[in-house]
This record gives C-alpha cells, structure tokens and sequence, in this order.
C-alpha cells in the first residue's frame, strides 16, 4: 500500500492545496437583501457560519494553476458536493489534473462520517474495482496518515473551516461592494499571519507544518472572498508564491446552497 500511497498525496496535492486556500457559494435569493460588512474576522465567520448551519449543502467547482521555474506548469479543475451536518463535514470530489507532457489524471475523493473513499488514476487492478476505503478506525499507520488527508481536506472543504482555525491570526484588511455574476456581493480581502498562526495553534502538527512554512519564507496568506447578502459565499480567489515551489493561482465558486445534494458512498461492486 506504501506505493499507493506515495501516488495519493501527489496526485492529492492540488486538492489540498486548493482547499486550503477557502471556498466560496451563492444562491440568488439574497438579490433583495441589504449588503453587510463585516471588518472583524469573528463576526464575517458567525455570519457565514449560521447562514451555512441552514443551508447546509452545496455544489461548488475551481480552477487553478501552479506554476514555477523549476516546476512543470500544472493545471487543475474540479466539481464537487459539500453537506455539513452538525459540523461534520461529507464531501464528494472529482479533479483533473493536467499537466505537459503528460495525460490528464482523473482523482475521484468521497469523505463520508464513517469512511473515506479515494478512486486514483491507472492503478494496477483497479479495473473491476477502482475505488479504496480507508476506516478512519484503522490504527495502521498509512491508513492514518490518508485519514489525516481526508480530516484535512473536508475541514479545509468547510467555508469557515480554515478561516475559524486561524481566527487569531487572521483579519479582513478591506471590504467594499462589488457583482459577481449579477449579484451584489461584498468583497473581502482577507490576510492570516503564519507566523501568528503557528505561535497561537494548540494542535502540535499543525505548529510545525506552519512553522516549516514560515521558515521556508511563507509569512502570509492573502485571499479574497465575495460573500452575497444573505452571507452565502460566492466565489474566492487566491495568488500565492510558495517557496521553493512556484506560484499557485486558485478561483472557486459556489452555487445551488440548500437544494438537495446527495454524497453516497460507491458501489460495493466497485470498491476494493
């Protein structure tokens, strides 16, 4: 499984990536509705946060590009379903990844409360049976690590997720009106501080992977993210240089939050 492996972070690394960098979403019924800013952190996150306890579903898709001198340009799309249920987070992603000289890579990632579900490209056997369950139960230590993956990327999948996790090191440096896609919309430029986040974190991991970050030069995350009047997120965007790897350029949007989304498991028929 160690090979396995070794291929799903690779071919997971534009995933996480990309979530880390936020989220955003909209329906068009906020249209009527007054825009609010928000300037403190806390009262943009519980805004969106309560807004997103009643929709709890959504549909959202990105868009992004990493690119570097000693990087192969690499380019990523994606579509998904997100449900967030008493804040445990299910999701159900597809992504390509392309990238030159080499044919596009097709990952298939399901995150159910019980189980994570990862369907990789030309694996050998995997035919019949494309798909792997991974119990988040099994103490074996290359399961976890995959677990690991997978907590990280559905808290990260969340739109308050990562913004809750880092609130002590984050602000919103600007907020002004703007229309995305014909809604009104207010943008938001938000900025964490790693170093900040790495010193106030409790959890000991997440400590030393900022810190790494902040070591290698990284010192700050900076987004933006349009959020419609009924605090749904509409769409983020993110352009970051990431030290000894390139420049990541990120775009995802959000759509159809409340209507019925379904996130099942795969067929037995097809998992491994």
């Amino acid at each position: 499984m160690s090979r396995w492996t070794r291929r799903a972070a690779r071919s997971l690394l534009a995933l996480v990536l990309v979530l880390a960098a936020g989220c955003g979403g909209g329906t068009a019924d906020a249209t009527d509705a007054e825009l609010t800013r928000y300037f403190d952190i806390d009262e943009l996150i519980g805004a969106v946060a309560a807004q997103q306890r009643v929709d709890s579903t959504a549909r959202f898709s990105l868009r992004g590009e990493l690119s570097g001198a000693q990087e192969a340009r690499l380019r990523f799309t994606g579509t998904g379903v997100l449900r967030i249920i008493d804040d445990a987070v299910s999701l159900s992603f597809t992504q390509v990844v392309t990238q030159a000289g080499a044919d596009p890579q097709e990952t298939g990632f399901v995150v159910l409360p019980d189980a994570v579900y990862l369907r990789m490209p030309d694996e050998p056997g995997s035919d019949d049976k494309p798909w792997v369950r991974v119990d988040p139960a099994d103490r074996d230590p290359e399961s976890q690590q995959l677990v690991a993956l997978a907590a990280s990327v559905t808290e990260r999948a969340d739109p308050t997720g990562t913004l809750s996790r880092y609130a002590a090191a984050t602000l919103v440096t600007d907020a002004a009106d703007d229309v995305i896609e014909g809604d009104p919309a207010v943008r938001y430029t938000i900025v964490t501080d790693l170093a900040l986040a790495a010193e106030t974190t409790p959890d000991p991991v997440l400590k030393e992977q900022l810190q790494e970050q902040v070591d290698a030069g990284l010192t700050r995350v900076t987004s933006t993210l349009w959020v419609d009047a009924a605090h749904r997120p509409l769409r983020s965007a993110a352009r970051q240089e990431l030290p000894g790897i390139g420049t990541l350029a990120i775009t995802s949007t959000y759509r159809d939050w409340g209507q019925a989304a379904e996130i099942d498991p795969p067929e037995e028929s097809q998992v491994r």
